[in-house]
């Protein structure tokens, strides 16, 4: 699954939106990450910095996770635009893959917490990674949510990095099982996946698929990362509207729509 024009990009996405594994490859130690779902970052639009540089001051990255069976019905602070990376498995060739770290079936609010955002929230001891408070499947979670009053950063996130092996693949299997789970509060409040932070100025290698916006709102956006990473790699990636889903019913929509790119290839 190499680069690809628009169309086949969102054809790509929405066959990995759809795709409900429980491991890649039918290998136990490799989480469904690695091969299914859509891994996207909303960003916000700026002339001051580029939209694949992570935020200095920050200890890690935050992604979202859109998957048939891990939906959401809005972005992280109301943004309306991003970018998506590859899953790992279908990357372009010479692509690096920043290391995926844990996982919060709804937002882990974690700028504050330790260990590059997947530790504790300050003080807040039902915080602790999930796995550390025994806290080991989809039911275990659910009793633990339905004891937060206040969730955001009161909740835990499993850790689903590499050297878990088997075990990562079943904590985010769990977790997957957890948000969907979660009922209102979950589907209105999105995931996230913290990875490690990257360097600065690495769009070239970064695997980034697409930029994406959601409605009309953020199409300006988009147009202008899209732009600006054209610029400066030299590498065209498509801007794909993503139409999220009003009702748990409902799936996301990834179109590729010519008219609403600002570069054509």
């Amino acid at each position: 699954m190499g680069a690809g024009t628009g169309p086949q990009i969102a054809a790509y996405l929405t066959e990995a939106y759809h795709n409900k594994l429980n491991m890649c490859r039918n290998n136990p130690s490799a989480p469904a990450f690695l091969c299914s779902g859509v891994m996207l970052r909303a960003t916000q639009h700026s002339t001051q910095f580029h939209f694949w540089n992570p935020n200095p001051t920050s200890t890690g990255v935050s992604f979202s996770y859109l998957r048939a069976d891990a939906k959401f019905s809005k972005l992280v602070f109301g943004y309306h635009n991003g970018f998506i990376l590859y899953p790992y498995f279908f990357k372009p060739v010479g692509k690096i893959e920043p290391e995926i770290l844990c996982f919060f079936p709804v937002d882990g609010a974690t700028t504050p917490r330790a260990d590059q955002g997947c530790g504790q929230s300050p003080g807040i001891v039902s915080s602790r990674p999930c796995q550390s408070q025994g806290i080991n499947t989809a039911a275990q979670y659910i009793a633990h949510y339905n004891q937060q009053t206040n969730k955001y950063g009161h909740l835990c996130g499993f850790d689903v990095s590499d050297d878990l092996n088997q075990a990562a693949t079943t904590a985010f299997n769990e977790a997957i099982k957890a948000q969907g789970m979660g009922g209102t509060f979950a589907f209105n409040t999105q995931n996230e996946f913290r990875l490690a932070k990257w360097g600065q100025n690495l769009g070239t290698t970064l695997p980034i698929e697409a930029v994406f916006y959601i409605g009309d709102a953020g199409k300006a956006g988009a147009q202008y990362d899209q732009q600006d990473f054209k610029n400066q790699t030299g590498i065209w990636i498509p801007a794909i509207r993503i139409t999220l889903p009003q009702t748990p019913s409902a799936d996301v929509r990834f179109e590729f729509i010519a008219g609403d790119q600002a570069v054509s290839s």
